[in-house]
């Protein structure tokens, strides 16, 4: 279960979250609204990446900002920048190396990634750079994964590729996006973000 308790936070002079609360216990929820809306933000601070002002958030009863936490969140969005300077074989190998795993080769396959093995993450195309940063999120199989616009930059294939393993993904999958990306089979809670509500919070 992912649990936002009271959460505030803010940008600037501008107000993103108040006091906000919500439970999350479906295996598959897709988050949508307007730009400003607070998408992104409420998937940073589900993967303990940026710290609320006010309130907790907690996965499976465990604070996320925690270490114990983190390795069982996977995310991917473009605010999560990967090292321009490693080559797509390299940062593989160094995430494998932090969490002990290894990416699945059908996953590489269906990505279309393998030709770019030796190419530096700086030099890929927006869809080979959303594919990698998806292809991070999901290689240690964390029980939280969170993907902001995952479709973003993606060509047909891929989008197929990404449907395919979110079909049989095993933990909380939570997706903010603008098109409904889910496995058709699975039931998926919607939950809608209005920009005028968090800027009125």
């Amino acid at each position: 279960m992912l649990e936002f308790e009271k959460v505030s936070h803010f940008y600037q002079n501008r107000c993103v979250f108040n006091d906000f609360s919500l439970e999350i216990n479906e295996p598959r929820v897709l988050i949508s609204g307007p730009n400003g809306s607070g998408k992104t933000t409420l998937l940073m601070l589900a993967a303990g990446l940026i710290t609320p002002d006010a309130g907790k958030v907690s996965f499976n009863l465990e604070p996320v900002l925690t270490t114990a936490s983190k390795s069982n969140i996977g995310i991917s969005a473009s605010k999560v920048a990967l090292p321009g300077f490693l080559t797509v074989a390299e940062l593989l190998d160094f995430h494998g190396r932090q969490f002990n795993c290894e990416p699945k080769e059908h996953w590489i396959e269906q990505f279309a990634l393998k030709q770019y093995w030796h190419i530096k993450v700086a030099n890929l195309s927006l869809g080979n750079y959303k594919k990698l940063s998806l292809l991070i999120a999901v290689m240690h199989q964390p029980k939280l994964l969170l993907l902001d616009e995952p479709t973003n930059g993606l060509d047909e294939n891929a989008r197929l590729a990404l449907n395919l393993l979110l079909s049989d993904y095993p933990g909380l999958v939570i997706i903010a996006s603008h098109e409904a990306i889910a496995a058709e089979h699975q039931q998926v809670r919607h939950i809608q973000l209005q920009r005028s509500e968090s800027e009125s919070l």
